[in-house]
């Protein structure tokens, strides 16, 4: 009996060994799944081993994607270059000091309109006058001299050497004159054009030096704009061409048209200059205001265009999903000229298409669709009864 009890011993031993690996495994959920922890599931469920499920015959269904539609039409498309640059006055200069001395009177302000020729400033200027009375005497003394040698040479009383001598003197004194009336007039600040003054850089008693700005005097009627386009854009511009001008500080576009158009390409920046007059403006836009520039560069007539919110840009590459059906697909597209809203299609569409204009950022070809401005287009689709969620709606508006 001995002989068999040592096998059963160990037969024993072993199917302890496995039944405890098996029920550590258990309680600690390592217990691989297999043909008895399936059958074990099974049974809980109340099914019988072998039996099949029905949720196995259940495939989840399938949500539209709600989006807005729009139509790829012709449509009139211009491509606009934007530029920006400050206003500049007609004429905009320094009135300088054109003679050293003290400041006398000052006769007009900052903000004041003035005439052509009118005295702004005087420096001190006594000697001056004194010096211009005095040639004028001396003048009148030579004049009265000249006229009695003349009376004189009729009656050949003195020769005619003697005449031309007095009549020397006489041209000598009125260059003297002329001088000192000069250097009066030196001491007086004029006007050279009519105009609005801008700054009053000198105030009474001050010292000023020979050239020392006095005064800013500006013309502003009228007004214009500088603008550098690169060489490629400014051939594509022509001279008395109408431009939109938007000042910073103004709710509204002003007209201007291009004056002038450099005829040469600065070498540093390879750009062409352009002046743009401004006219009629009633004050609306101020000299040194910013402003914003847009000039048509080329324009085409009943172009197929699409909203540029359609675009799926990818690199260099273009697409959009054109709605079919139910689903979409989607496109690559060759594009031409851009808007403010709408861009150009050169190839990949047709008119007629409708484009995904929001809700794209979920799609891919195939995917299940919901129009939700179908109607108002006159797109039909399978999915046109289909309910869309208040929130599903308000999230497609604010991730677009």
């Amino acid at each position: 009996m001995s002989i068999f009890r040592k096998p059963l011993f160990l037969i024993f031993l072993f199917l302890l060994i496995v039944g405890s690996v098996g029920a550590g495994l258990h309680f600690t959920g390592n217990l691989p799944a297999g043909l008895f922890g399936a059958a074990a599931e099974a049974v809980a469920e109340g099914e019988q081993p072998g039996q099949e499920s029905d949720s196995d015959d259940e495939k989840p269904e399938v949500m539209a994607v709600p989006v807005e539609l729009a139509q790829a039409q012709a449509h009139g498309i211009s491509a606009y270059y934007r530029a920006a640059s400050v206003i500049e006055a007609d004429r905009l200069v320094d009135l300088t000091c054109r003679t050293a001395g003290r400041v006398q009177t000052i006769a007009f302000e900052e903000g004041d309109w003035v005439e052509k020729g009118t005295v702004l400033a005087e420096l001190e200027n006594g000697r001056e006058k004194i010096q211009l009375r005095k040639a004028k005497l001396t003048m009148a003394d030579k004049k009265r001299l000249l006229d009695r040698n003349k009376e004189m040479l009729t009656g050949e009383l003195i020769s005619q050497q003697e005449y031309d001598d007095v009549e020397s003197s006489w041209k000598l004194a009125e260059a003297e004159r002329d001088l000192a009336r000069i250097a009066l007039e030196e001491t007086r600040i004029r006007a050279p054009f009519s105009g609005r003054i801008t700054d009053r850089k000198i105030v009474i008693g001050q010292q000023v030096p020979i050239t020392a700005p006095a005064f800013t005097l500006g013309d502003f009627d009228p007004l214009r704009v500088r603008i550098n386009l690169p060489e490629a854009v400014a051939r594509k511009v022509s001279s008395g061409q109408r431009v939109l001008v938007s000042p910073e500080a103004l709710d509204k576009d002003l007209e201007a048209r291009v004056e002038r158009i450099s005829p040469v390409v600065d070498p540093a920046t390879s750009t062409v200059r352009l002046t743009l007059l401004l006219e009629d403006v009633d004050e609306l836009a101020k000299v040194g205001g910013f402003a914003k520039v847009r000039i048509t560069t080329d324009s085409h007539h009943d172009a197929l265009s699409i909203p540029k919110l359609a675009l799926v840009e990818e690199g260099a590459l273009r697409s959009v999903f054109v709605a079919v059906a139910d689903t979409v697909r989607k496109v690559e597209i060759r594009t031409g000229l851009y808007d403010e809203t709408h861009v150009e299609i050169l190839e990949g569409l047709t008119d007629g298409d409708f484009i995904v204009t929001m809700g794209q950022g979920g799609l891919r070809t195939g995917t299940l669709i919901k129009a939700l401005n179908g109607e108002s287009l006159g797109y039909e689709s399978p999915n046109a009864d289909n309910d869309v969620e208040p929130d599903t709606v308000a999230a497609l508006v604010e991730n677009n």
